[in-house]
């Protein structure tokens, strides 16, 4: 794809092809995050209720978040197949996809896969960083993989109850592993290209490797492409040509059917839950200061503030010459498709 240099662009230069789907968000339990998607004109997001949560804490959350979106109906519905988010979409409100970034809710009990599936919860990321049952995240020094016995079965069970298996925070024999032993797509909702970033930023190790990418993309499933500034090069520097630098870049190296948007925008929580999702109960240490100095959520590129910056993607695209079809499938119709085919469960 060819590369133009930068020019300003926002939302109002550009309009929505088809719906617009935010493949990771995390928002604090408020009405104005609610408003900040209508406002972006947000269809869809996948929205996490837990990481580090057993299940008993995440039927709570669950709970919480159930009597949130009833009070915002307005804004916001829950949505737990395609033909919810279109309905959802079309009446002008946003679809919230119940996600876990971690399967610690399960508790190492493959019934609880269809129990949680059963109320809305349709996308689980394996690992959060470390090792589990399953497999293995990117903080460990050695990735040991798939699980021969849980790990395995627990992959069966989410493909046969209607669970999108997501490897944005595992490591990279765990990903090669899940992508092959899946018997669906899966999906990599919110990192970036190892490759492209070519830096050591502080969420190095969730870059992906072409290898990985290239796997993915042959098994149908995709990835969301993030401008969190701990995963682009230049931080909260990078400019919207060099984020549209990267897009293309990976529409190149795996085929544009598998390259979707994962903004990983979790705004509202105070630093000491943003240490929890890091630390949790596993570890008596704290955060270093460094880690804190540097990964904060605040900071975003400017084209990026809320998440109404998706537009501004969009935009950087048809400027560009990507056609408008091959904008709507990375704005929001390549994670529909993949949605179509993961969420539905076996006969």
């Amino acid at each position: 794809m060819k590369r133009i240099s930068e020019s300003s662009v926002t939302a109002a230069n550009t309009k929505p092809a088809g719906i617009f789907v935010d493949g990771l968000t995390m928002p604090a339990m408020d009405r104005q995050w609610f408003e900040e998607w209508r406002a972006a004109r947000l269809g869809c997001v996948n929205m996490t209720v837990s990481v580090w949560e057993n299940s008993q804490e995440t039927l709570g959350l669950l709970a919480r978040w159930r009597e949130v979106i009833r009070e915002n109906s307005d804004l916001v519905e829950s949505a737990s197949s395609v033909q919810d988010i279109e309905r959802i979409a079309a009446s002008g409100r946003t679809a919230i996809v119940f996600g876990f970034q971690n399967t610690a809710p399960i508790d190492h009990n493959l019934d609880l896969f269809g129990t949680f599936r059963e109320l809305g919860v349709c996308i689980m990321q394996l690992t959060y960083n470390l090792q589990n049952y399953i497999g293995c995240g990117y903080w460990e020094e050695k990735d040991t993989g798939i699980s021969s016995r849980f790990g395995r079965k627990a992959i069966a069970e989410m493909n046969d109850v209607g669970i999108l298996i997501d490897l944005s925070h595992c490591g990279e024999r765990t990903t090669l592993e899940a992508i092959d032993l899946s018997s669906k797509p899966v999906a990599i909702t919110h990192a970036n290209p190892r490759a492209f970033v070519a830096s050591p930023v502080y969420g190095s190790g969730r870059l992906k490797t072409t290898e990985a990418l290239k796997a993915l993309a042959a098994k149908g499933g995709v990835i969301g492409l993030t401008p969190n500034r701990n995963m682009t090069a230049h931080g909260s520097e990078t400019t919207l040509a060099q984020f549209g630098d990267m897009v293309a870049w990976t529409v190149d190296a795996i085929g544009i059917d598998a390259v979707a948007i994962g903004t990983d925008y979790c705004p509202g929580h105070p630093r000491s839950v943003r240490t929890w999702w890091r630390y949790a109960r596993w570890s008596r240490e704290s955060a270093p200061a460094e880690h804190m100095k540097v990964a904060p959520h605040e900071g975003w590129s400017s084209w990026m503030s809320t998440q109404a910056g998706i537009h501004n993607i969009s935009a950087e695209l048809d400027r560009r010459g990507f056609k408008t079809d091959q904008i709507a499938q990375i704005m929001g119709r390549n994670w529909m498709r993949v949605f179509r085919e993961s969420f539905a469960a076996r006969a």
